[in-house]
């Protein structure tokens, strides 16, 4: 493993961001914030669109409240010519990606960021540092975080990365765990970030994932099981992973798939790694990524088993909720309601998001 580099911003203000929460319950899942006034009170936006039902509930204003997301954000490339594999996003390619393009992509993705105003941010699909800043430059939320990344060994250049709040954690190591396919093929390493508490709350290890595709069908299987294999010996072999260990990412397989469920072993509430997509999934929520054959439960984000109780005890049961408002969707015809992306069939530009919806939970992370 190597030592990833961290880019550091001007620390923000220092003040905390108490969150809204949203209670895990049959007919609970996903709730409403409202809006964050001009002068940054703590109050989160109403800005969540579901796939069950609906109720809000405050809060207790701790310091302790955190808010956590990932967002797969599908080919962020800017229009510079590199190293990679990038000549699809260039002016001449049949997309003609350009700077008109490329700055309404960013513009794009930073609205729904600003709109979940997460505390700790994962993101995968973004071709590198440079595209990272211009991202911050476009965000009012994000434009003071931290970035911890280091560049991929993926053949097409895609990053994984963490934004983080300065004011509530610091970085005492960022290690990049390199996933070796059979074929040679070069994929995204699973970036491991150790973030240390600022504020009182435990400081915890994050995994940031982005498995291979499913481009080549079943034969792809194998490659997501051997990323799980080598994700499994990581976790269990970090320091007080029982109580500290948050997982999250685009895992290219569902819950239930074996790759996650067997041999990553990440189940109900009374595994030692606690899938909160998959809670979600029995509560009926649809997915956060669809696709010709419908909806998948790509994107989720797991907790070591003390972070879920303690969350449980001060928050009722943390939901993993699908951040989806009508301005991110396709509307009418045979995709309704489906991501709004940046290029639909026959690579016609939409204008849009991400193929991917993004997800996020609410946890408290206190000391036991």
């Amino acid at each position: 493993m190597h030592v990833a580099h961290i880019i550091f911003k001007r620390v923000f203000n220092s003040r905390g961001f108490p969150l809204n929460t949203i209670f895990f319950g049959t007919l609970f899942l996903l709730g409403c914030f409202s809006q964050r006034n001009q002068k940054g009170s703590c109050a989160r936006p109403n800005n969540t669109q579901n796939f069950s039902a609906v109720k809000s509930h405050p809060i207790a204003t701790k310091k302790h409240a955190c808010r956590i997301a990932f967002y797969n954000v599908e080919n962020l490339f800017d229009t510079i010519d590199g190293e990679n594999d990038d000549a699809e996003f260039q002016p001449n390619s049949d997309l003609h990606w350009n700077s008109e393009r490329y700055l309404n992509k960013l513009r794009n993705i930073a609205k729904v960021i600003d709109s979940i105003q997460p505390d700790i941010l994962g993101i995968v699909e973004v071709e590198n540092i440079s595209a990272m800043k211009d991202l911050q430059t476009y965000s009012s939320w994000i434009n003071q975080f931290a970035i911890a990344h280091r560049d991929s060994p993926d053949k097409r250049g895609i990053d994984v990365a963490l934004f983080y709040n300065p004011s509530k954690f610091s970085v005492s190591g960022i290690y990049m765990i390199p996933i070796s396919l059979p074929d040679g093929y070069a994929t995204r390493s699973i970036m491991r970030v150790h973030l240390v508490s600022l504020n009182g709350m435990d400081s915890m290890v994050v995994f940031v994932n982005h498995w291979p595709s499913r481009r080549s069908g079943e034969s792809s299987v194998a490659n997501r099981v051997i990323a799980a294999s080598i994700l499994h010996k990581n976790i269990v072999s970090t320091k007080n992973f029982s109580r500290n260990c948050i997982v999250m990412g685009d895992f290219n397989d569902n819950p239930s798939d074996s790759s996650i469920a067997k041999v990553l072993l990440a189940g109900n509430a009374d595994a030692p790694l606690v899938n909160l997509a998959l809670l979600a999934k029995l509560l009926g929520v649809k997915g956060s990524h669809a696709w010709f054959d419908g909806w998948n439960f790509f994107d989720q984000i797991m907790v070591s088993n003390a972070i879920f109780a303690y969350s449980a005890k001060h928050n009722k049961r943390p939901a993993l909720n699908i951040y989806s408002r009508d301005w991110m969707l396709e509307k009418g015809g045979k995709y309704d309601s489906w991501p709004l992306r940046t290029y639909g069939n026959k690579k016609l530009y939409r204008n849009g998001f991400s193929d991917h919806l993004p997800v996020y939970v609410d946890l408290f992370l206190g000391r036991n």
